[in-house]
């Protein structure tokens, strides 16, 4: 008998954190550029799309982890009214791991904050609609992000959201002509605005 209070005393903690998690799934469409490559402006387009766990400690704060596929990159296009001028395209696919710190206000609003782990998974360079296959200076396997962000329960199951998502370190394994620093070294970083969807299987509390 005291073995089984003692068990159930230690096992209640557990099952009282679990009912607290919360998973659930996201996707969505972004723009991007690479900042330090001397061109300018969001003309790239991609998609992102993953899982989620949260866990909410207080009225107010929830932590969430996150595993998505993303697609970063830039693109910059010759002049079209003359028809002059380079085409350039990059695209960089990453495993995206976020952790991130959400503050839920006015009932259904959250501001988000967290660092960001990505993991390439591949990358595609272009010039002029022909595949360059071979980079002077080589991008990054690992490299290291930073999210702010704003969402919005439309329901107590979907909230859209968006996203500012930059590079706290560079993407490049080396210097490049154009590189700027923006943080801690000189290098090129993704610069990344998203829209999201995000669906949690419990609803919200």
């Amino acid at each position: 008998m005291k073995k089984s209070i003692i068990l159930c005393l230690l096992i209640l903690p557990f099952i009282s954190l679990a009912q607290r998690f919360n998973g659930g799934m996201t996707a969505g469409g972004l723009v991007s550029q690479i900042d330090g490559d001397t061109w300018q402006g969001y003309h790239k387009f991609g998609f992102l799309a993953g899982g989620l766990v949260s866990l909410k400690v207080s009225p107010h704060s929830t932590f969430q982890l996150e595993m998505e596929y993303i697609q970063k990159g830039m693109r910059q296009n010759g002049d079209t009214v003359t028809n002059t001028g380079n085409t350039y395209l990059t695209r960089l696919h990453y495993l995206e791991i976020p952790l991130l710190y959400q503050y839920t206000f006015a009932k259904r609003m959250q501001a988000e904050i967290g660092p960001v782990a990505d993991v390439l998974l591949g990358t595609y360079d272009e010039v002029n609609s022909m595949e360059v296959p071979y980079l002077t200076v080589p991008y990054r396997k690992l490299t290291l992000s930073g999210i702010l962000g704003i969402s919005c329960f439309l329901s107590d199951h979907l909230k859209a959201g968006f996203r500012l998502n930059y590079s706290l370190l560079s993407i490049r394994d080396g210097h490049v002509a154009g590189e700027r620093k923006i943080f801690f070294e000189y290098g090129q970083y993704n610069n990344v605005l998203s829209l999201s969807l995000s669906w949690y299987f419990k609803p919200r509390d």
